[in-house]
């Protein structure tokens, strides 16, 4: 909850998220939590807090994706890539794997739907959940 405060600053960071549709689709904390969560995202991107971006099943063969990626640019100081997987989690600063990281995180975008597409199917995914 701490770092959801991050996105309400003045100096909050631009945030961009691709989602898998996976994330959509399998119901983790039955319906009402997944109705809710997906409604927050749609509210944050709806209120420009948040780009998001969902890579459909249809797409994902295409696109290269390893797993939670976040790609990091600062003002002051090189990219770096945080990985995370089960149990444990990587920080990336050598700048030729950032670089290799970039270009897949590309290719993944630009497999992914467009913004408003993406808007349209996390609302009409949360309206399922909302019915029985």
């Amino acid at each position: 909850m701490d770092r959801q405060q991050l996105l309400d600053g003045a100096t909050r960071p631009q945030l961009w998220a691709v989602l898998h549709e996976t994330v959509l689709r399998v119901p983790m904390g039955g319906p009402a939590v997944m109705r809710e969560q997906l409604l927050h995202i749609a509210d944050q991107a709806r209120k420009r807090r948040v780009l998001v971006q969902v890579l459909p099943f249809t797409a994902a063969a295409n696109a290269v994706l390893n797993g939670m990626a976040s790609l990091m640019t600062f003002s002051d100081a090189p990219p770096a890539v945080y990985t995370e997987g089960a149990g444990t989690g990587q920080l990336i600063e050598e700048p030729s794997l950032v670089d290799q990281c970039q270009r897949s995180y590309d290719l993944v975008r630009a497999a992914s739907l467009s913004p408003a597409a993406s808007m349209t199917l996390l609302e009409s995914a949360a309206e399922e959940y909302s019915t029985p």
